[in-house]
């Protein structure tokens, strides 16, 4: 039927069924494709927030038909880049933009808001945004920017743009360079790119948590109308597995094999449309024999446990062991026996797992998706397809989200095959529920600890025991237990060491790279087992911890001197008066509750550590480019997921050139184009990737120097480099950097540089551990409210101070403080994926602005040794506090130890009811 309304003020007419989802037919029929899908069409996350007759809706549920007549406002509406919407100009200058995958829905969200009210207070905001997801922020900076958009509107106070870069690097914030594509809805994800002719990728998935494949018979599937081709193990040309970051998993698996965990793939259907992409899938005829699962550790131990794999179900293992660990508890006057367990989490990026592949010009296979190591991707997809690297293209496009999970390189490799075999472009988008069930998860850990120390508080033997549950498959799971015991034992010093870590399978989700990898649970269980122990020596929890920080020089729990600068006594110096305050506005509030109150405040203190950066090269390399009009191209791969690098990157080139960010043009992670920086995984990217940006930038200015040098005949080092030119600081000459490019050109020099970040001089072969000992500490104190009878949990506040060596960008290092905490405080309170169970948002518990506790935070600077401008690592480790801090405050708070993750309000009461929690 003819369905007339208007849109961002424009009439529109279509003929259309009705009954279409207005979010289809916007993003399909009309073109915009600002406004986005995250939930399986269940009105779960808010991403695809429209505003009808200025009410916000979810499009997803809303069918076409009911706007008719009606005035529909979509994030394309709002502003443009040229006329921003204050609103939108706000979420820029707060840093409330981050991935930016959730960012339309919450504008539009907001500008109903103010369209209502004046000057909303903070819980109404909060209150308001709560059925709009957002896994990057933390919602403190959208509130934020709503609150000074009101302000605005009513004339309280006045707009300005983010002034340039002036002074040294990090002094003042600059705007993302990025973020008014964001704000607007012109930023292109994956499932945005257009390819005439592109095909449906599906993929038949096993429905069991173990079962064995017996039979497979695509020929049904390749009767339906529209399927062109269906792919089985058989089909792959070259290695059927993911080389060395998940051992014996196979990209599909064969008959005859065995799938180790549900959401295994089978086979893969390519078609015409999605509609039949569904029919093929359902009609694939297949047979499995279901084996005896099993999800736990303990059970994948046993005697008679089934052995999933032919060397048993231990897939590694890893010890530290010095000193004298008896002498060392014979000295001591107390010691601490306990057991911390943590659950599966599921990352949650909005953007779901999204790959577009196609042939380009230069007839290599193009893969664009969100990732971690285009190069490393490249290497996968070309041994699985049997082709040289070289034929093989990865591009790293804006991404919603990862916090690790878009490590996993299995949705690149399905997507090529299905490339490699129809020669068409091919479109593979998980669906929410494909996602909880196939995307690797966070390892659940059994943590037991045995803790000594003296009366006076000094510490003096560690004895852990870590089992990690890597479930089904591998994923990294073999190198997870060095990141285990990295976090087991702290910033702390320690007479004696007694450490080993197991990484185990069983049939639960394949878990893998997740915000920390492998540190958060066993440091959640160190800083629980210290504040019991501080208990125990009814000691305050922070000067326990700065009598036991490790020296710079000493030898760390890992048996070895860290190889950077621990800023941890700043950091624990710094945040003592704020432990203090909190603790004593706790006491306060208990106080004057009346006797039948059923509510407590306490306070939960947490420090840690986090080792950035993974093994593997200590070179990195950048390059940098001078064009033939005088502009400057960076090339890196530090791959941008939402945390800033690209921004960061730049920078960090034009601090060093001395010019605005501005006249620099980022490349980033395109395998056509940039170097290998390595992994861009544990922090390491504006470290690593940073350090090589620098260094490069730095011979890019030499050269502009003396090149500029010989025409203008005069030394090198009294020119500077400003704006677009290159000045004398005697006289008034001056060159354009187009002249010294044509120069270049002229001299047959490369205008194009290399430069190289090189670690190897300080840590040499031979004498350095397979990770180097690079640490970045923090700390943060939790207050919490309990509510007695009911069990449930609130966290009013957090202070977090963390030592960042420098902040490059210090808006977007607050804010990827603020990110890690919500989801620190969603890993210590509600989220856990249970196998066979959950199966989207709908039953997964993140934490949404109504959890958002407010955060102060504090940014410690000690310059690091090696990174530049002194800078450190950030983004991961900032999430590895949050929990224990949260724990110890409710175990305190209720007199009861919490030592299972999630604190659920049925775990709380149990440890209330019983002294122990409900595992």
């Amino acid at each position: 039927m003819k369905i007339q309304f208007s849109l961002n003020t424009q009439p529109v007419t279509l003929d259309v069924d009705p009954t279409r989802t207005f979010l289809d037919v916007v993003r399909k029929e009309l073109g915009l494709t600002g406004t986005k899908q995250g939930c399986d069409y269940e009105g779960e996350c808010g991403a695809c927030t429209v505003l009808v007759n200025n009410q916000p809706v979810r499009s997803c549920l809303t069918p076409v038909g009911k706007v008719a007549g009606k005035q529909v406002t979509t994030i394309e509406g709002l502003g443009s880049p040229d006329n921003l919407h204050p609103l939108q100009q706000s979420f820029i200058e707060t840093g409330a933009v981050q991935c930016g995958y959730c960012t339309p829905g919450m504008l539009l969200t907001a500008k109903a808001l103010l369209d209502r009210e004046v000057l909303p207070e903070r819980e109404q905001i909060l209150s308001e945004m709560a059925g709009n997801l957002c896994r990057c922020t933390g919602y403190n900076r959208i509130v934020e920017a709503v609150e000074k958009t009101a302000q605005i509107l009513q004339g309280e106070t006045e707009q300005r743009d983010s002034p340039p870069l002036p002074g040294p690097l990090g002094r003042e914030s600059t705007r993302r360079i990025d973020a008014e594509e964001k704000v607007t809805g012109r930023t292109k994800f994956v499932e945005d790119i257009k390819h005439p002719g592109t095909l449906y990728l599906q993929v038949l998935r096993s429905p069991h948590h173990y079962a064995r494949l017996l039979e497979l018979d695509t020929g049904p599937a390749e009767k339906v109308l529209g399927v062109i081709r269906v792919l089985t193990a058989s089909d792959i040309p070259g290695e059927n597995g993911l080389g060395d970051y998940s051992s014996h998993e196979p990209v599909l698996t064969p008959v005859g094999e065995t799938c180790k965990h549900q959401g295994a793939p089978v086979a893969l259907i390519i078609a015409a449309d999605q509609k039949a992409a569904n029919q093929g899938t359902e009609a694939i005829s297949v047979h499995y024999q279901v084996l005896p699962h099993f999800f736990q550790v303990d059970e994948a131990l046993a005697e008679d446990a089934p052995q999933l794999y032919p060397n048993g179900n231990i897939l590694s293992r890893n010890t530290i062991n010095h000193g004298d660990l008896d002498l060392a508890f014979d000295r001591s006057d107390v010691i601490v026996n306990c057991t911390y367990q943590t659950a599966w989490q599921e990352h949650s990026a909005l953007e779901r797992e999204t790959v577009l592949g196609y042939y380009d010009n230069h007839t290599r296979l193009c893969l664009v998706g969100g990732n971690h190591e285009p190069h490393w991707h490249q290497g996968y997809i070309a041994a699985s397809l049997d082709l040289d690297p070289a034929e093989v293209r990865v591009i790293t496009p804006p991404t919603g989200g990862s916090f690790g999970g878009k490590q996993d390189p299995w949705p690149f490799i399905a997507t090529a095959l299905a490339v490699y075999h129809t020669g068409q472009p091919v479109l593979l988008a998980y669906s929410r529920k494909e996602s909880f069930d196939a995307s690797p998860k966070r390892h659940p850990y059994q943590v037991t600890h045995k803790l000594g120390a003296t009366r006076e508080g000094k510490l003096t033997g560690i004895q852990v025991r870590i089992d990690a549950n890597t479930g089904g498959y591998d994923a990294h799971g073999q190198y997870l237990t060095d990141f285990a015991l990295s976090g087991a034992g702290g910033p702390y010093e320690y007479q004696a060491v007694d450490a080993v870590a197991r990484s185990i399978f069983t049939n639960g989700p394949k878990a893998g790279q997740y915000r920390g990898f492998g540190s958060p649970q066993s440091s959640f269980a160190l800083e629980c087992a210290l504040d019991e122990l501080a208990q125990a020596l009814d000691q305050d929890p922070v000067k326990f911890r700065l009598a036991n920080q490790l020296p710079q020089e000493a030898n760390s729990f890992l048996g070895y001197p860290v190889g950077e600068s621990l800023g941890y006594r700043e950091v624990l110096e710094e945040i003592q008066p704020h432990y203090q305050s909190l603790v004593n506005q706790a006491a306060e509030f208990n106080r004057s509750q009346p006797a039948d109150s059923q509510l407590r405040k306490g306070v939960g203190f947490s420090g840690m550590w986090y080792r950035f950066g993974k093994s593997g090269s200590l070179q990195v390399k950048a390059e940098m480019e001078i064009q033939s009009d005088g502009k400057l191209i960076l090339y890196c791969s530090g791959p941008d997921y939402g945390q800033g690098t690209s921004t960061a990157m730049t920078r960090i080139a034009a601090q060093e050139l001395g010019i605005p960010p501005g006249q620099i043009q980022i490349i980033n992670a395109d395998t056509a184009y940039t170097p290998d920086s390595g992994i861009q995984g544990a922090s390491r990217t504006t470290y690593f990737v940073g350090g090589a940006v620098q260094k490069t930038a730095r011979i890019m200015k030499h050269t502009l120097l003396t090149t500029a040098a010989e025409l203008l005949d005069c030394p090198p080092e009294e020119l500077n480099l400003s704006e677009n030119r290159v000045a004398s600081c005697r006289n008034d000459q001056s060159l354009p950097l187009e002249e010294i490019g044509r120069e270049l050109d002229r001299l047959n020099i490369s205008r194009r540089v290399s430069g190289e970040l090189d670690l190897s001089p300080y840590f040499p072969a031979g004498q350095r551990p397979q990770y180097l000992p690079l640490y970045v500490t923090g700390a943060q104190t939790a207050e919490v409210l309990v509510d007695l009878k009911t069990g449930t949990v609130r966290v009013p506040k957090i202070t977090a101070v963390h030592d960042v060596g420098h902040a490059i960008n210090p808006i977007d290092a607050r804010g990827q403080v603020e990110g890690a905490i919500l989801m620190g405080l969603g890993t210590a309170l509600m989220e856990e994926y249970l196998p066979g169970h959950t199966a989207g948002f709908g039953d997964y518990y993140l934490p949404t602005s109504m959890s958002a506790p407010v955060i102060e935070t504090i940014l410690i600077e000690v310059p690091s040794f090696h990174g530049p401008f002194g800078a450190k690592g950030l983004g991961e480790a900032a999430i590895v506090p949050t929990a224990p801090a949260i724990i110890n405050g409710i175990s305190r708070t209720i007199g009861r130890r919490i030592r299972t993750l999630p604190a659920t309000p049925e775990r709380v009461l149990s440890a209330l009811k019983t002294g122990q929690d409900r595992g």
